[in-house]
């Protein structure tokens, strides 16, 4: 046994002779002050030597509260990035922390977190923004594109109008089958869009041909006629009849559609005055009104004006769709109704002629430039913003942050909320740190922390940054979503703090 020798020379009580003392016979309990109660070092410094004792698990919560705290800073401070000594915090305010370029199907929520998602416009025709709206116009046949599915579609699909007959008693062409409704489904594809094609004036008009979008179609306008039997030709609004000396009807809306696409055309009058071509009035349901008999050989019958259009602000602005061709007038000198501009008494248009364009019906009359029907349209509009994919796979990358020093080790805390489903780190959501901008990547073993509340907690600590690292040291993490679906799996990204040491 090792003794411990005590010189009687050194011992203040001379009673007290030079004698062996073995090691136990020293207590703690025998001391005036206990050295081993931490409660009685009052003074002095703790040797670093030491320090290495104190377990790192211990500062787990430490560092997360200090994390946590970063991330109300930066918030409440509307901050880009809060940056502290090797550390820095974004609480997405804005997305000017994240590299947006080394990213993918990072999307931004106006509730300030990140989620797999994307923003992309539908393609196809003009392309206006009026009202918050997207608005597609085709004036012509083409595809319609759409990058992911929206329930919130509205449409309006017109046909073409039908021409008029070419004479003084002949009917004016009916317009164009006029359909819209709101919140039509689509799903990420190609969609095929018809616009249909105005009718020719002739003794017999040509009817317009259909447009059609999303499933709904509009048929054309009927076309008027001038001649025995003389009844107007079927159409989405049926074209005018025919009014010489007989008093043939005007033809019908066809086919039945839901909502109603058209009207009947007006019958001709007996002798000078011709039917007017149905009206696509979908909220007054006009016809087109009979032709008016007028004095024979004075040259002062009226033919009957179109039906009335419609107006509609799907393009942002209000438009007339839809307006009936008036029918002829006048056996003198066979001028005819049907104005351009929906002018006069004699065969006007239907109204809203001047104000709109689409669908329209032609006036009859051989001296009249009015005769041809107007090409159909279709327009889709939704809300902006809308057409996004969700439930997509994310990557997040970060934008870099120079290191003071070069760094050996690095953490992570991050919070993040189940939109659907349920998130496993590691799994469903991983974490990487970079200390060279991103050129490679050190992979961070996340663990749970518990809650804020509101947000789930999830850390890394004291990782061992893998990568051969030469100045400059610009730190960035990347964080992937993985496994994401947008009917049972969607993980929301709130904020990150990054640390390195």
């Amino acid at each position: 046994m090792v003794l411990t020798k005590i010189p009687g020379s050194l011992i203040a009580d001379s009673t007290i002779t030079s004698t062996d003392i073995l090691d136990s016979t020293i207590t703690n309990a025998k001391m005036a002050v206990d050295p081993s109660n931490a409660s009685n070092l009052s003074s002095g410094d703790v040797p670093l030597a030491q320090l290495g004792n104190v377990p790192d698990p211990d500062l787990t919560a430490q560092k997360g509260d200090i994390a946590l705290l970063g991330f109300k800073i930066a918030a409440n401070g509307s901050l880009v990035k809060y940056n502290l000594v090797d550390q820095t915090v974004d609480a997405f305010e804005d997305a000017s922390g994240v590299n947006t370029g080394a990213s993918t199907n990072a999307l931004r929520d106006a509730s300030n977190y990140y989620s797999g998602s994307s923003v992309a416009d539908a393609t196809g025709g003009t392309i206006t923004y009026s009202g918050g709206k997207t608005i597609h116009t085709f004036t012509a046949s083409g595809n319609w594109v759409t990058p992911s599915s929206n329930t919130g579609i509205d449409w309006l699909v017109v046909g073409g109008g039908g021409g008029s007959s070419g004479s003084g008693y002949g009917g004016g062409g009916g317009a164009g089958g006029y359909r819209t409704a709101t919140g039509a489904n689509v799903t990420a594809q190609t969609y095929s869009i018809v616009v249909g094609t105005g009718g020719a004036q002739g003794d017999v008009g040509n009817s317009g041909t259909l447009s059609s979008a999303l499933g709904f179609a509009s048929a054309g306008g009927g076309g008027g006629v001038s001649q025995a039997p003389g009844t107007g030709q079927d159409g989405g609004s049926g074209g005018g009849g025919y009014g010489y000396q007989t008093s043939a009807p005007g033809g019908i809306s066809s086919p039945v559609t839901s909502p109603v696409q058209g009207y009947l055309g007006g019958k001709g009058g007996v002798w000078n005055g011709a039917g007017g071509g149905g009206g696509g009035s979908a909220s007054i349901g006009i016809e087109g009104h009979d032709g008016r008999n007028g004095g024979q050989g004075t040259g002062d019958g009226d033919g009957g004006p179109g039906g009335a259009g419609t107006s509609n602000s799907i393009s942002g602005s209000a438009v007339y769709y839809a307006a009936g061709g008036g029918g002829g007038w006048g056996w003198v000198d066979n001028t005819g109704g049907g104005h351009p501009a929906g002018q006069g008494d004699d065969g006007a248009a239907g109204t809203g002629w001047a104000s709109g364009g689409y669908g329209m019906g032609g006036g009859s009359g051989s001296a009249q430039n009015s005769g041809v029907g107007t090409d159909g349209v279709v327009i889709l509009s939704y809300t902006t913003d809308t057409f996004g994919g969700q439930g997509l796979d994310m990557t997040l990358v970060s934008a870099t942050t120079a290191a003071q020093a070069a760094p050996t080790k690095g953490d992570i805390v991050l919070t993040y909320t189940n939109g659907l489903g349920t998130t496993t780190l590691d799994t469903d959501l991983t974490a990487e740190i970079s200390a060279d901008g991103g050129s490679t990547w050190t992979a961070l073993a996340l663990a749970s922390e518990g809650s804020t509340g509101s947000h789930n907690i999830a850390t890394s600590h004291d990782v061992t940054i893998s990568s051969t690292i030469t100045a400059p040291y610009n730190m960035a993490y990347r964080i992937k979503t993985l496994n994401q679906d947008v009917a049972s799996k969607t993980t929301r990204i709130q904020a990150v703090s990054l640390g390195w040491s």
